[in-house]
């Protein structure tokens, strides 16, 4: 008997020294991130955190925003998280799924995005994104900052250099076959954020820098000089012989990171997700983070405050997620004493 009790000591004892190993670094080059499950971590920490209660509350108040977007994202979170939604809660979301309230709701979302040209819902954010991977963007933004450039006034290196960075992708793409085409998607989906104001200062900064390093916006001075900025396909031409030149190497994994978050989560969400990330290394882990949970990825962070798949992993959730399978070690051990005493009754009475 002692020797079972021993046994499920140790059984319950090693996923706990092994997570304080994982998460102290000492199992590193040999345990991978992806090795650990993340679902289990994930589902621990949003029981601690939030509940069905407070997930209806976010889809009602989503609602009542008119961001319905947000209202399927709690929703997803629930189920994914098996929490139970209230009635009347759970009502409204169906009654906003309706095939009229959805036809008015998209109707309403595009007329908005094409009258204002701005706006937060997923239609405006592809319309804009559309217009860049057409290049449209980048050569009306060339000329519209190009032109304070060779006027001496002040004009943002952020967009023109990624204007000229995405004219070079565009070459790219089709010279690749869409080899190209990740870096492309990040530059529209950055000239995206910028202009909804979901970059952050820090983000920009690196951005620029990196911009700066690729672009030599002295020499580019010397080039749009020769060409009238109003003529398009002029603007173009001259613009995309000018890029062809330039190093992309060193931003190029920025875009590429981006291009992975709007194919796990679809490009209003990225711009979204935008405004947690302050560096190359915050992009990363949320981009590894929407590969796992999806679209549900800024809801799980809103709620948790944590922005990377390793963060979950803690002793703490796994203590956290044992507890929810209590009942069935405590079944395990408790067969396990019955089958020993009645073993050690068989053999009394024998």
């Amino acid at each position: 008997m002692k020797l079972f009790f021993n046994l499920v000591i140790f059984i319950l004892a090693l996923p706990v020294l092994f997570m304080l190993a994982y998460q102290n670094g000492l199992l590193e080059g040999v345990i991978s991130d992806d090795m650990v499950p993340i679902d289990p971590f994930v589902r621990a920490e949003l029981a601690q955190k939030t509940s069905g209660a407070d997930l209806s509350r976010r889809i009602d108040t989503a609602l009542d925003q008119g961001s319905y977007d947000d209202a399927v994202m709690y929703a997803d979170i629930a189920k994914y998280a098996d929490m139970q939604i209230e009635t009347g809660t759970a009502d409204r979301l169906k009654e906003e799924q309706g095939v009229t309230r959805s036809v008015a709701r998209n109707t309403g979302n595009f007329f908005e995005g094409f009258i204002t040209g701005e706006g937060s819902d997923t239609a405006s954010f592809a319309g804009a994104i559309t217009s860049d991977l057409t290049v449209v963007g980048d050569v009306r933004d060339i000329g519209t900052e190009g032109s304070k450039l060779v006027q001496g006034q002040d004009y943002s290196k952020f967009i023109l250099g990624l204007s000229v960075v995405g004219l070079a992708a565009t070459t790219a793409t089709i010279a690749t076959g869409g080899g190209a085409l990740p870096a492309r998607i990040g530059v529209s989906l950055l000239k995206v954020a910028k202009k909804a104001d979901t970059l952050t200062v820090e983000f920009t900064r690196d951005l620029t820098r990196l911009l700066n390093e690729a672009v030599n916006f002295e020499k580019l001075g010397g080039t749009l000089k020769t060409i009238d900025l109003t003529d398009s396909a002029a603007t173009r031409r001259a613009v995309t012989e000018y890029a062809n030149g330039i190093s992309m190497a060193k931003i190029t994994p920025a875009l590429g990171d981006i291009a992975a978050l709007e194919k796990s989560v679809g490009p209003a969400e990225t711009v979204r997700l935008l405004k947690y990330v302050d560096n190359g290394e915050d992009l990363a882990r949320i981009t590894r983070m929407s590969g796992k949970l999806g679209p549900k990825t800024r809801g799980i962070i809103d709620i948790t405050g944590k922005t990377s798949l390793r963060a979950f992993k803690t002793v703490a959730n796994l203590v956290l997620w044992a507890i929810g399978w209590g009942w069935w070690i405590l079944a395990t051990i408790g067969a396990g004493f019955v089958g020993t005493l009645g073993r050690r009754m068989r053999r009394a009475r024998a």
